[in-house]
C-alpha cells in the first residue's frame, strides 16, 4: 500500500486495476479485507481467461465482439473483510455484471426523515416509548396491510407505485401515518426517485398473492432484518454547515428517526438464484476460478441472463425503499402514541449503499456498491439538492454519533463514500470479548430488542439470555471503528463535506 496523501492511498496489484483507498492513517485497515480484496480483483484474468479460449474456439461463445473489463476499484474507509467481497468495495465493471459483489441483501441502504418532536418532549417517554417500538417492530404489531394489487405494484414501480395505489387500504393500520401527497413530493429526496424500472417480478408470484385479501400481512414488509441492520431514534447535536442543513430540514435539537434496512427474504432469492445461474453460465471445460466469483456479460450471447438479473435485482430494491418507508412510518406511529399527537415527518434522504448503477452518461458500465453509498455532487437542474449536493448518511455504531454529509460528486472516487464505520472485530471476536468490557460499553445505551432482558418472565432462562447477550456483544460499540476519523477521512478525501452531527436516543436492534 503507497499513501497518496493525508487521505488517499494507492494499493499496488498485479492485476492492472486502479485500486485507491479512501483512509487517514488514524483508520485500521485490516489486512484479511485487502487478501479477500485482492482475491475479488483477481477477476481481471478470469475475464481474459475466458476471453482467450473464446477466440481460439475452445468454449462456446460467452462475451461475443469482446470481453468485459474491471476499470476500477475505490475503497471506503469502512473497509472491512465480508463475505467474499469486502464491505466498503466500489468496481466500476465494463461489460459485466458479479451477483456475488451484491450477495443477498439488494439495496440494503439508509432513510432518514426530521420530526417536529424535540428529545426534551421524548425523554419523560421513554420506557412507554421502549415498550410501543417492541410491540410494534417484534411483537405482531406492525399492522401493514397490503393487497396484491401494492406488493405488485410496489416490486414494478417502487415508491411510485406504492402512491398509486395506497388507497386499496387507506386509513387502514399503518397507512394512517401514510400521506400520499406528501410521499410523492418526497420521492425528489430519495434516490432514483425510489423506483427502479423492471421487466416482470422475478419468482415473487406468491408474495404478490399473499392470502389473497385486500388487507392481507406478510412477514417481509416493516423488517428490520438482523446483523447491522437498525432503526435508530435521534438528535441532531452539532450543526457544522448551516446552509445544507436548512436545505436538508435538519435543525439543532431536533429528533430524527434512520431507518438501515434492505429488501430481507425477497433480496435473498434474488441472490441465491443468480449466483448459481451465474456459475452454471460459466464455460464447460475451463477450471473453474479460485476466487469463486462469476460473471455475467451484459453484451453478447448470454445478455439476456444479465438483463433477467438486473431485473429481479432491481424488484428487490423497490421492495427495499418501500421495507425502509414503512420503518419509518412504524417508529413516527410509536411516538405518536405514547406523546398523545400525530408526530409529523419530513424525508432527509433515502439511498441504497448494496446494489448495481448503471451511469448513463456510459453504456455498459456498471458500478457495483458494496457497503458504499453514492454522494452526488450538486445537481445541475432544479431539484431540493441543487446547491448543496445530495446527502449522504454515515451512522456509526450504537452509542456513536452519525453524521449527515453533503456529496461534492468526486468521479475519481466513482463518487462514493462509506456506509457507516465499518467494523474493527469480526462477529466471533466481539462475540468472546469480555463481559466486563461488554458491560461498561453497552450499560448506557437504550436498545429494543425482540426480548426484553429485563422482563421478569426471563429471570431463570440462561439460555435465552445468552443468546440475547452473545447478539449484543456481536453489535457492541467495541466492535466497530470510530465515527470521527471515518468521517474525516471522507472529507479529507474531498467526496463529501461535514453537515450534521446526530446522536442516538434509542436503537432498535433485529
Amino acid at each position: 500500500m503507497r499513501r497518496q496523501d493525508s487521505a488517499l492511498a494507492r494499493i499496488e496489484s498485479r492485476f492492472g486495476v486502479p485500486i485507491t483507498l479512501i483512509a487517514r492513517p488514524d483508520v485500521s485497515v485490516e489486512a484479511e479485507g485487502i487478501a479477500e480484496l485482492l482475491e475479488f480483483v483477481s477477476i481481471q484474468d478470469t475475464l481474459l481467461s475466458i476471453w482467450d479460449e473464446e477466440r481460439k474456439g475452445r468454449i462456446t461463445p460467452f462475451w461475443g465482439d469482446g470481453p468485459g473489463s474491471l476499470a476500477a476499484v475505490v475503497l471506503t474507509p469502512d473497509f472491512h473483510k465480508g463475505s467474499g467481497i469486502p464491505v466498503g468495495t466500489v468496481a466500476d465493471a465494463r461489460g459485466f455484471v458479479v451477483p456475488r459483489a451484491v450477495g443477498n441483501d439488494v439495496c440494503c441502504g439508509m432513510r432518514l426523515a426530521v420530526t417536529d418532536v424535540t428529545q426534551e418532549e421524548l425523554l419523560p417517554h421513554m420506557a412507554a416509548l421502549k415498550k410501543r417500538l417492541r410491540a410494534i417492530f417484534f411483537q405482531g404489531q406492525r399492522n401493514i396491510p397490503m393487497s396484491p394489487r401494492q406488493r405488485e405494484a410496489l416490486l414494478r414501480d417502487g415508491l411510485w407505485g406504492l402512491a398509486e395505489t395506497a388507497a386499496d387500504n387507506q386509513s387502514t393500520g399503518i397507512w394512517r401515518y401514510y400521506d400520499p401527497t406528501r410521499e410523492l413530493c418526497d420521492l425528489e429526496r430519495v434516490h432514483f426517485n425510489g423506483a427502479l424500472p423492471t421487466e416482470d417480478t422475478f419468482a415473487f408470484a406468491s408474495f404478490i398473492r399473499a392470502s389473497g385479501a385486500n388487507d392481507g400481512r406478510d412477514i417481509q414488509i416493516g423488517s428490520v432484518g438482523g446483523g447491522n441492520h437498525f432503526v435508530e431514534l435521534q438528535r441532531v447535536d452539532e450543526v457544522v454547515d448551516g446552509h445544507a442543513a436548512h436545505a436538508f430540514g435538519l435543525a439543532r435539537g431536533a429528533v430524527t428517526i434512520m431507518a438501515h434496512s434492505g429488501s430481507v427474504g425477497l433480496g435473498h432469492m434474488v441472490g441465491g438464484h443468480f449466483m448459481a445461474r451465474a456459475h452454471e453460465l460459466y464455460p464447460r471445460g475451463l477450471p473453474h476460478p479460485a476466487h469463486g466469483f462469476y460473471v455475467m456479460p451484459t453484451w453478447g450471447p448470454l445478455a439476456a441472463e444479465a438483463a433477467a438479473y438486473l431485473s429481479a435485482m432491481r424488484n428487490a430494491a423497490n421492495f427495499a425503499f418501500g421495507n425502509r418507508l414503512f420503518l419509518v412510518l412504524m417508529a413516527a406511529r410509536a411516538m405518536s402514541e405514547v406523546l398523545g399527537r400525530t408526530v409529523e415527518t419530513r424525508l432527509v434522504y433515502d439511498a441504497p449503499h448494496n446494489l448495481i448503477w448503471e451511469p448513463e452518461a456510459r453504456a455498459g458500465r456498471f458500478l457495483h456498491r458494496k457497503g458504499a453509498t453514492p454522494a452526488p455532487g450538486p445537481d445541475p437542474f432544479a431539484s431540493p439538492f441543487q446547491y448543496t449536493g445530495h446527502p449522504v448518511i454515515i451512522p456509526g455504531s450504537m452509542g456513536d454519533a452519525s453524521w449527515v454529509l453533503a456529496g461534492l460528486g468526486n468521479e475519481a472516487l466513482l463518487a462514493s463514500a462509506c456506509h457507516g464505520a465499518g467494523r474493527s472485530l469480526t462477529r466471533g471476536q466481539a462475540s468472546h470479548v469480555s463481559d466486563t468490557v461488554y458491560r461498561e460499553s453497552t450499560k448506557k445505551l437504550d436498545v429494543v430488542t425482540p426480548i426484553d432482558p429485563e422482563a421478569p418472565s426471563l429471570r431463570g432462562r440462561r439460555d435465552i439470555l445468552e443468546k440475547y447477550h452473545r447478539r449484543m456483544k456481536e453489535e457492541a460499540p467495541y466492535a466497530y471503528k470510530a465515527i470521527t476519523p471515518v468521517v474525516r477521512s471522507v472529507e479529507d478525501a474531498g467526496v463529501a463535506r461535514r453537515v450534521v452531527r446526530l446522536s442516538p436516543i434509542a436503537t432498535v436492534k433485529g
